[in-house]
C-alpha cells in the first residue's frame, strides 16, 4: 500500500500509535543537492506494511508526531541518516529509537552489520538486492521497487524481538539503552558554524591566519551551498578552498589561475570569494581560531595505548564484541591522556556507562601498574593478574 494524502496518513499513524511500536526507514538524495531530499517512508506493523510518498504528502506531521513521541518505538536499522533528515524536516529530535544495527553490535554479530545479512541470519530470509542503487525519487515507483521498499522494514519488528531475548540472556539491555541515548540529543545534529572549517581537507596545513579565512571562506559557501541547494563541493571544492587560503587572493583576476576553480563559478562568486578572503585578513590575532593540537606522538604514550589494547581485545573477545565497538585506538590514547594528566576534563568513554564495568576500570587499574599482562608458558595463554607486593594495592 502507499499512502499519497493526508487523510490515510492520519488513519495510518493512529493504527502505528495504538501497537506502540513500529518498524521505520526512508529513502533520500543528497549526492545531487545540499538539503536531503526525502523521497519515500516506509513503515510497518504487523501484518501491514506500507510506503508513504513524500512528494505527494503534503503534511507529514502525522507521522513525524509520532517520531518525535517517546511513548512510541520506532525500530530501525543504522538509523543515523534518517534520525538527521527528520531533524532537519521537524526541528525535533527523534525519541525512543530502536537501532538494530546498533543492538547486534552489542551482541558481537559485527560492529556494522547490514540489514540483509541480519535478516538472513536471524530470520533466514534472503533479501532481493535488484533495487539497491534505483532512483526513488522518480515516479511512478513499479510495484518491484515498492516491495524492495517495504521489506527494509516489514522484518524489523520480528529481529527487534529476537534481539532483545538475546541481550536480556545476556544482561546487556541497559547497555543498548546507553548507546540509543544519542539520538535524542539535539547537539548530535548541530553543527558549530565556526568549526566547519575543521572538516575540510588539509585544513592543518594552514596556520592561524589561514585558518581564520578559511573559516571565513567555508562559512560563505555553506550559505552559498545552502541558497542554491547543490552540494559544497560543487561550489567550491575543498582543496581550491584551501589554496584560496594559501595565495589570499585580492583580485579576481587572482583567481583564473586556480586550475579547479571553474570560469562560471570565478563570474558569478568571485566578489563574494574575495570579499570572504579580506574577512579573514582583517580578523585580529584574539579572534583568531585556536584548533586544538594535533597529538605529538609520545613514545610512552604509544606504548601504553598498546599495552591496553592488549587487555581491551582479550575483554572483547570474553564478551564476544568486536573490539572496536568496545573501543578505538583513538579511545585508547584519550584515556591514557587522562590517567597521566590533571584529570580535569570530562571523563573518557571507556570510563563512563557499561564500558567502565566491562573493561575501563581494569584499563586503569592496568595503568596505575595494579595488574598486570603475562604469557602463562603452558597454555600459551595471555593472563591478567594483580600485582602483589609492597606498595601494590590489594
Amino acid at each position: 500500500m502507499t499512502i499519497t494524502d493526508v487523510s490515510d496518513l492520519a488513519a495510518f499513524a493512529r493504527r502505528l500509535r495504538e501497537h506502540g511500536a513500529f518498524a521505520l526507514d526512508m529513502e533520500f538524495e543528497r549526492e545531487r543537492s545540499y538539503w536531503p531530499k526525502l523521497q519515500l517512508i516506509q513503515a510497518a506493523i504487523p501484518g501491514e506494511a506500507v510506503a508513504v510518498d513524500p512528494l505527494a504528502v503534503p503534511d507529514l506531521s502525522p507521522l513525524f508526531d509520532l517520531i518525535a513521541d517517546p511513548s512510541v518505538e520506532k525500530v530501525t536499522h543504522a538509523g543515523r541518516q534518517d534520525a538527521e533528515i527528520f531533524y532537519m524536516k521537524s526541528g525535533q529530535a527523534p525519541q525512543n529509537l530502536y537501532d538494530t544495527q546498533i543492538a547486534a553490535a552489542l551482541l558481537g554479530l559485527g560492529e556494522q552489520v547490514g540489514y540483509g545479512a541480519l535478516v538472513h541470519r536471524m530470520l533466514g530470509v534472503k533479501l532481493e538486492k535488484k533495487e539497491r542503487i534505483t532512483d526513488w525519487g522518480r515516479r511512478p515507483l513499479t510495484p518491484g521497487q515498492l516491495e524492495y521498499a517495504l521489506d527494509d522494514v516489514r522484518y524489523l519488528l520480528p529481529i527487534r524481538d529476537k534481539l532483545n531475548a538475546d541481550l536480556d540472556q545476556l544482561d546487556r539491555r541497559e547497555w543498548l539503552r546507553q548507546e540509543l541515548t544519542f539520538y535524542e540529543d539535539p547537539a548530535f545534529y548541530e553543527q558549530d558554524p565556526d568549526r566547519l572549517y575543521m572538516k575540510v581537507s588539509r585544513w592543518r596545513s594552514l596556520n592561524r591566519r589561514g585558518l581564520g579565512i578559511l573559516r571565513e571562506l567555508v562559512g560563505w559557501r555553506e550559505s552559498e551551498a545552502a541558497r542554491r541547494d547543490v552540494p559544497r563541493q560543487r561550489v567550491v571544492p575543498d582543496d581550491v578552498m584551501v589554496d584560496l587560503a594559501l595565495r589570499k587572493p585580492r583580485r579576481v583576476a587572482d583567481l583564473r589561475p586556480l586550475r579547479r576553480l571553474h570560469p562560471r563559478e570565478i563570474e558569478r562568486s568571485g566578489e563574494a570569494i574575495l570579499a570572504a578572503v579580506q574577512r579573514g585578513m582583517a580578523l585580529g590575532d584574539d579572534e583568531l581560531p585556536n584548533p586544538p593540537q594535533a597529538p605529538r606522538e609520545d613514545p610512552d604514550a604509544v606504548h601504553a595505548v598498546d599495552l591496553l589494547g592488549v587487555l581491551l581485545k582479550l575483554r572483547a573477545k570474553e564478551i564476544r564484541i568486536a573490539p572496536s565497538y568496545l573501543g578505538t585506538t583513538k579511545d585508547l590514547a584519550f584515556l591514557v591522556e587522562w590517567l597521566s594528566g590533571p584529570r580535569d576534563t570530562r571523563a573518557p568513554a571507556l570510563l563512563t556507562g557499561w564500558r567502565r564495568d566491562v573493561v575501563g576500570e581494569d584499563l586503569a587499574a592496568l595503568y596505575d601498574g595494579r595488574t598486570r599482562i603475562r604469557m602463562d608458558p603452558e597454555t600459551r595463554t595471555v593472563l591478567v593478574e594483580p600485582v602483589r607486593g609492597p606498595g601494590a594495592a590489594g
